[in-house]
């Protein structure tokens, strides 16, 4: 390398005077490095100034001019979030994963306004990067990269330079999200790709590459998934086997509904007195080498229990398509299904194929009848925790404003046992009003008998609300009231519950009031 001229500092006056002794060194020169000298002993003083000039005079040794180019300027990327935001984001970074539901909140409603982290907080950013949510990259992606770029680092793949990711180099992981990229820009052109080199790679990659074909996924995948029947790896095998169910029309559906009409039929009986009694014909299918070839086996369990064919019945139901009852109504079959002494496999088989679907006349069937059942109004079905559960599974099919609707009428009823049992399913987050009619709900509860409270705290699905209700200024006020007003020598199972659903709402409500623009300082990220 070429000798480079470098520019004077005040690396060797500083020496001259560490060999020549403290009390003999010449003042320092104005500049910069100056300022670090507070020490009033001039043998102190020394020691900053040779650590200040060493680090400055040794900077960029071993580089040549052309390393040395400043970075390229950083762009204005938007406004920046409130100051109290940007405070909330660094608490929030600094606690590692327990918070990162709460950076995830944070990026979402940085997203919608349309705002980003200040410059000081790109260094933390930048070593979380990997972990952060996915909407981080829209809000600081940008930014990111030129930090990468500035540091002389490579900056992470995003948008179209992930997007145009060559499928067929990479680790696993790489190549089945190259590949799943590519499905979402043209289905048809990846499956073709991937058709004449599949059988030349190893199982693991071609399990991987049939997994991503879920994107994308049409009735004009089928002969290739079919044929991935065959395949000599298990996980191949599977990976096909998860996603001809979602293939109405083809092959693999057709085999399920004949099984599964095989297996189920309605034997019908005029009355004397008028009408018709229906019943439930279940006929329980034999293990077979083509049931094992579309993934129906017994598994070690109820091998062991006895219930080997029990557990095929549910999983041919499982895989068919819902045509394959459509010669009666959904409500029909529910509740045969429920008076059945095969209760179990055959309901639990035909939700597995209903929320598959999520047809709307099974869902609001299942729902409707699963709620009669428990309400002792279907004939022969007791009510039991049993069929209490297929109700709150069943209600998790609908939509969510659906499932808030009857879940509100639970409450104003003030069915206590079963709001406790659907609030462990439902929506992931919660609307305004049922957050709101959710929490005088259980303020009502709390005000009760000591029974009450008991039952309340059994569960452990109060301190899992915190998340899911709607985090508003208010509800974060009623929560705290509610912790406030439980009866002293209450026991600590319902008072945990209550502090970390008052804690954990009371944060979210905060990180939304940091990003109003009246906000100018901020709390703590505990709030």
């Amino acid at each position: 390398m070429e000798t480079v001229d470098r520019a004077p500092d005040g690396w060797e006056p500083v020496l001259a005077a560490a060999l020549l002794g403290a009390e003999r060194a010449p003042p320092a020169a104005p500049g910069p490095l100056a300022g670090l000298v507070a020490e009033s002993d001039p043998g102190g003083a020394l020691l900053v100034r040779l650590a200040a000039e060493g680090v400055h005079h040794l900077a960029g040794t071993g580089l040549g001019p052309e390393a040395l180019a400043p970075p390229e300027p950083r762009d204005t990327f938007g406004p920046e979030c409130p100051p109290a935001a940007a405070t909330r984001l660094y608490g929030l970074l600094t606690e590692g994963t327990g918070a990162r539901k709460r950076v995830e909140e944070w990026f979402d409603l940085a997203a919608a306004s349309g705002l980003r982290p200040p410059a000081w907080l790109l260094q933390a950013l930048m070593q979380q990067r990997d972990s952060l949510p996915a909407t981080a990259p829209a809000v600081i992606g940008a930014e990111l990269d030129w930090l990468a770029r500035a540091c002389g680092e490579i900056p992470a793949e995003t948008g179209e330079a992930a997007e145009t990711a060559d499928w067929t180099e990479g680790t696993v992981a790489e190549r089945r999200a190259a590949f799943t990229a590519l499905r979402a820009r043209d289905p048809e052109g990846a499956r073709a790709a991937l058709e004449p080199v599949f059988r030349k790679e190893k199982a693991d990659i071609r399990e991987a590459l049939v997994h991503a074909l879920a994107t994308g996924l049409s009735a004009a995948d089928e002969p290739f998934l079919e044929a991935c029947l065959d395949d000599r790896a298990s996980g191949v095998r599977l990976a096909a086997q998860r996603l001809l169910p979602g293939l109405p029309g083809s092959r693999y559906a057709e085999r399920m509904a004949a099984r599964a009409r095989a297996a189920l039929s309605v034997e019908s009986k005029r009355k004397l007195l008028g009408g018709t009694a229906h019943s439930l014909v279940v006929t329980l299918p034999e293990e077979s080498p083509e049931l094992a070839r579309d993934g129906v086996e017994a598994n070690s369990w109820e091998r062991r229990g006895g219930g080997a064919r029990a557990g095929l019945l549910r999983a041919i139901l499982a895989r068919a398509p819902l045509h394959a009852f459509a010669e009666h109504p959904p409500r029909l079959w529910i509740e045969l299904a429920l008076r059945s002494e095969w209760a179990d496999p055959v309901f639990h088989g035909l939700f597995s194929a209903a929320k598959r679907s999520l047809d709307s006349a099974w869902t609001a069937a299942m729902a409707d009848i699963t709620a009669e059942a428990y309400e002792g109004k279907v004939t022969g079905v007791r009510r039991t925790n049993e069929v209490l559960g297929m109700w709150a599974e069943a209600l998790d099919l609908l939509p969510d404003a659906e499932w808030e609707a009857r879940v509100g009428a639970l409450i104003r009823a003030r069915k206590i046992e079963v709001v406790l049992a659907v609030l462990g399913q439902g929506p992931e987050h919660f609307s305004e009003a049922f957050s709101a009619a959710l929490l005088d709900w259980l303020a009502f509860v709390t005000r009760g008998s000591d029974a009450l409270r008991r039952d309340l705290a059994k569960p452990w699905v109060i301190a899992r609300l915190g998340d899911r209700l709607w985090p508003s200024d208010d509800n974060a006020a009623a929560a705290a009231a509610l912790l406030a007003r439980l009866p002293e020598g209450e026991g600590d199972r319902l008072r945990t519950q209550l502090a970390g659903l008052t804690g954990v709402l009371d944060l979210r409500a905060a990180i939304r009031r940091d990003f109003r623009p009246e906000t100018t300082t901020g709390r703590t990220a505990q709030g």
